[in-house]
């Protein structure tokens, strides 16, 4: 006789060994959104919040769950670009060289201190995520994200150094 092999139910998450992480139980998924958007939203550096964002992200929306991946993603590169905003200002006030030669030593070109190549590297991925939604849903319109970070760092600056 013949044993028929019974279906696994009610677990958590399932795994591959080439793709990894292939589906997550919706409770699950929800309380890894939450989980890491609190740990995203307390961190004070551009690079951490980009790189978690964007692997945290890629595993949700390969799990099946890219509205999850998308909002993740989007809230942490609101939260990158506050706080990246809030340490060139502070910077420029307590100790850009011009105004205050006791940190003269501290001086760095913005290229150096802004963090937007990994802002740009979070809005590409974002970028991604929503062409394919858009693409699965039938609609033809592209998502140009990184275009306005970039856009947004010209702003900062200009309004910082008022050039």
């Amino acid at each position: 006789m013949k044993m028929k092999r019974r279906r696994k139910i009610n677990n958590i998450c399932r795994c591959t060994p080439k793709e990894g992480v292939i589906g997550l139980h919706p409770d699950y998924a929800k309380q890894v959104f939450d989980e890491q958007l609190g740990i995203i939203l307390c961190c004070g550096n551009p690079g951490y919040v980009a790189e978690h964002a964007i692997l945290i992200g890629n595993i949700l929306y390969q799990c099946g769950r890219p509205l999850l991946a998308l909002e993740l993603m989007k809230q942490a590169l609101a939260h990158l670009l506050h706080v990246d905003d809030d340490l060139q200002r502070d910077y420029a006030e307590n100790h850009y060289w011009p105004h205050n030669l006791d940190y003269f030593q501290w001086y760095h070109p913005w290229s150096a201190r802004v963090s937007e190549t990994d802002a740009r590297k979070l809005a590409a991925r974002i970028d991604e995520v929503q062409n394919d939604i858009t693409k699965h849903l039938g609609y033809k319109n592209r998502s140009l994200l990184r275009f306005r970070v970039h856009r947004y760092y010209e702003n900062m600056f200009n309004d910082i150094y008022e050039v």
